[in-house]
């Protein structure tokens, strides 16, 4: 068969495959109900005239295990909802801004000084000093691994609104680390044990109701320093199939969604009802591979697999965004230039396999070697289109090259994926939530890393990676930022599909509702519903 037939035909085999597949997506989940009765009675407080309590109905896309932000990653629920706050925050361009702490400095390598914001108080109205800031932040040291990891601290000290870190090595990265939603600034005077279901926080909206996996009730905090809020009351409701929350939207049971599958976007064209705000993200999609699997251990096995995908029409043609190259999207100053990635080559690809003894020995078009079939299963989250369209489209290219593809699915990916259990693992990741590139290549590339669930090793990256820690120089943090990108490419230890779109997607009488990069934030006190 003539080679650009075949392609052809292929991609207009996977294109019928990909539409079966959102066809299917939106009739499986079209009696799907995820409204509650405690939302829907607040929504008609959404109805009345000018001075009549305004309510909204905001769907997210995740929810942490619950509302203590010391614990996993549960601070980026409470920044999303505008309960928490952080000393300093990211703000539209990636720029570091004021919020708790409203000025800082570098004293020396080791040395920090942050200004606590005069004015500012916890939700139960208690002052908040560069003690009580102290605190937290030792709390979620205390309580979180990724904490201690992440604030290399020697010691602080408060006085007044005063507050000192010293770290214990040089650490240039501390700026960007001390805004992760990890280190949002609670009460710890309070009774702590209480967090899980209603965290004392700082942000314009406080929490007065909360159902685990289903949502959480805030109202405006009238001391909020920034001046309070203009809508009255919240239910942030947890939908997490992307499908689900477009049809929520168009049905009226909410009145804003984060991350709409891009297969629903053409519901919301219309602008005299919708307002869509959708941005490049700083989140890669990916997928790891397990190198303890003997299968995978071999590079020319994991390289051939890179080469064998099309990463340029996926986001051309299937899901939108940019076909990866890195860890790290181009809107990122972090060598996106410099590393060069894996085109899409299928006879590259067949060559490899071939040099490392994989043949089509019986002619069911699968490679084998020693009589072991070159089969691999692949797991994905279910709720999330993108991933599983991408899958489908794996699914068939890897074949193929002689590669069979096995996908399992599963609504929570996070106790598979540690477990070591699957091969290939596909996800996204935000590779830019601290606006510097030494936090993502310390907790997912390093060796022993808490995410590095691959176990993928290499004694040279390591060391590369390491320099950034005491590295203050911009423009040469960038440069080993590039040094390691390649090495990890080199290496294809993990394989980058695309830079993934994100959006917001509002009816038209609500305001404020503005998509960021860094996707900590969704809503805040600028928040309005209209008539």
């Amino acid at each position: 068969m003539n080679s650009r037939y075949g392609k052809t035909l292929t991609l207009t085999v996977l294109s019928l495959l990909v539409l079966c597949i959102i066809t299917a997506c939106g009739q499986t989940t079209t009696s799907t109900s995820t409204s509650s009765s405690s939302g829907e009675k607040a929504a008609e407080a959404d109805k009345g005239s000018a001075g009549t309590p305004t309510h909204l109905n905001v769907a997210l896309f995740w929810l942490g295990s619950n509302l203590d932000p010391a614990e996993e990653w549960n601070g980026w629920t409470l920044t999303r909802a505008a309960i928490g706050e952080t000393l300093i925050q990211f703000d539209e361009n990636m720029k570091l801004v004021p919020k708790i702490a409203d000025s800082w400095d570098r004293i020396d390598d080791t040395t920090w000084h942050f200004h606590i914001r005069d004015g500012v108080t916890f939700h139960n109205g208690n002052k908040v000093t560069a003690d009580a800031v102290k605190k937290s932040i030792e709390r979620s040291m205390e309580l979180n691994e990724r904490g201690q990891s992440t604030l290399p601290v020697a010691s602080m000290t408060a006085e007044g609104q005063d507050l000192t870190i010293k770290t214990t090595e040089p650490y240039a990265s501390l700026l960007g680390n001390i805004a992760e939603p990890l280190f949002v600034i609670v009460d710890t005077s309070a009774d702590t044990s209480q967090f899980k279901s209603e965290p004392i926080a700082t942000g314009p909206f406080m929490v007065t109701g909360y159902t685990p996996d289903q949502e959480i009730q805030v109202k405006k905090y009238d001391g909020y320093w920034d001046g309070a809020a203009d809508v009255d009351t919240i239910t942030f409701k947890y939908i997490k199939d992307d499908s689900t929350r477009a049809l929520a939207l168009q049905s009226g049971e909410i009145d804003v969604a984060s991350n709409v599958g891009r297969s629903s976007l053409a519901l919301f064209q219309d602008q005299s009802q919708y307002t869509i705000d959708e941005i490049p993200s700083l989140r890669t999609q990916f997928v790891w591979f397990n190198t303890q699997n003997p299968l995978l251990s071999e590079p020319d096995v994991r390289r051939a697999i890179s080469y064998g995908i099309d990463r340029e029409m996926y986001a051309n043609t299937l899901v939108g965004g940019q076909a990866a190259k890195g860890p790290f999207t181009s809107a990122l100053p972090f060598g996106y230039d410099q590393v060069k990635g894996y085109d899409y080559e299928p006879e590259t690809a067949k060559k490899l396999l071939d040099e490392a003894g994989y043949k089509d020995a019986d002619g069911d078009g699968i490679r084998e070697k020693d009589g072991q079939k070159l089969t691999l299963q692949l797991i994905l989250n279910s709720a999330y289109e993108s991933d599983s369209i991408v899958a489908a489209a794996m699914q068939s290219q890897l074949k193929e090259i002689g590669v069979n593809l096995e996908l399992t699915s599963y609504e929570d990916l996070t106790d598979h994926q540690k477990s070591g259990n699957y091969d290939l693992a596909l996800t996204s990741i935000n590779t830019g939530i601290t606006g510097d590139p030494q936090y993502i290549l310390d907790f997912y590339f390093k060796t022993g890393a808490e995410w590095n669930i691959g176990g993928y090793s290499n004694p040279k990256l390591d060391a590369v990676i390491q320099q950034l820690h005491s590295k203050f120089d911009v423009e040469k943090r960038y440069e080993l930022a590039a040094e390691a990108q390649q090495m990890i490419l080199d290496d294809a230890a993990y394989m980058f599909i695309t830079y993934t779109p994100i959006n917001i997607v509002s009816k038209s009488n609500v305001q404020g509702a503005t998509m960021y990069p860094i996707d900590f934030y969704l809503l805040d006190r600028n928040i309005q519903v209209g008539q």
